[in-house]
C-alpha cells in the first residue's frame, strides 16, 4: 500500500508539472505571437469613433508638430508616381492614434493608422504595409478670428481641408534623395480625393523633409504620441 501511494504521489507530481509547463508554454506563445500586437491595435477606437481625445496633448511630452506646408516653395525631388494611394474607408478601417491642435495656424490634425501601423509599440520600427493618414481641419473661429474651444479647452473641428497619407513599402523613398526617410512615401489629397497642389506626385519633398528633421530616424520618421 505504501509503495502504491508513493507511486500515485509521483504520478500526480509529474502530471502537475506537465500541466504547469503546458500553461507556461501557451502563455509564452501568446506573448510573442505576432497576432498579439494586432489584437492590441484592435482595441483602439476607429478613426471616426470619437471626436477628440479625452485630454489635450501636453506640449512638453507630445510628439513634435510638423510645420505648415507652403504651396509657394520650390519643390525638391520626389516620387512622380503616386504609389501611396488613397486608403478607401480609412475612417472606419483605421485606428485613431492621436489628435493635436495647431495654434500657429488654427488647425486640428487627426492622425490615424491602419492595423499594421497601430500595432507598433514605442521604439519599434514600422513594418512594410504601414499606412498613416493625417486629416487637417480648420478650427472653428468666432467673427473676430479667435479660435472657439470646447468645454475641455480643445479646438473644435469645423472644415476638413486636406488628407495627407504616407505608406512604408520595400524600396519606397529613394526619389527624395537627401531627404529620404527610410522607405516611406507621401501624398496629399483634398477631401474629394483630388491632389493638393503641394501634395501631388512630384511635390511631396517637403513632407519627407519635415519627417526627416522633426521625427527622425530614431522614430522611424513617424511623429508618435508616446
Amino acid at each position: 500500500m505504501k509503495q502504491l501511494r508513493k507511486r500515485t504521489i509521483k504520478l500526480l507530481v509529474l502530471l502537475s508539472t506537465f500541466i504547469v509547463s503546458f500553461i507556461l508554454a501557451e502563455a509564452l506563445s501568446i506573448t510573442i505571437s505576432p497576432s498579439t500586437s494586432l489584437s492590441l491595435a484592435q482595441a483602439l477606437p476607429t478613426c471616426s469613433a470619437i471626436p477628440r481625445l479625452l485630454q489635450a496633448p501636453d506640449s512638453k511630452t507630445s510628439a513634435p508638430l510638423p510645420p505648415t506646408l507652403s504651396s509657394t516653395s520650390v519643390p525638391g525631388p520626389a516620387p512622380r508616381i503616386d504609389r501611396v494611394g488613397f486608403p478607401k474607408n480609412y475612417q472606419n478601417a483605421f485606428k485613431l492614434i492621436y489628435v493635436v491642435d495647431r495654434p500657429d495656424n488654427k488647425q486640428v490634425r487627426v492622425i490615424c493608422g491602419n492595423e499594421i501601423a497601430a500595432a507598433v509599440k514605442p521604439g519599434q520600427l514600422f513594418p512594410y504595409g504601414s499606412v498613416f493618414v493625417m486629416e487637417i481641419y480648420r478650427a472653428k473661429q468666432d467673427p473676430d478670428g479667435n479660435v472657439v474651444k470646447d468645454e475641455k479647452g480643445q479646438y473644435i473641428r469645423e472644415t476638413l481641408t486636406a488628407i495627407y497619407v504616407h505608406r512604408k513599402e520595400k524600396g519606397f523613398g529613394a526619389d527624395y534623395l537627401e531627404n529620404r526617410t527610410g522607405e516611406w512615401e507621401y501624398i496629399g489629397y483634398r477631401p474629394d480625393q483630388t491632389y493638393l497642389p503641394n501634395g501631388a506626385p512630384g511635390k511631396t519633398n517637403a513632407c519627407a523633409a519635415c519627417h526627416l528633421k522633426l521625427a527622425g530616424q530614431s522614430e522611424d520618421y513617424v511623429f508618435r504620441q508616446e
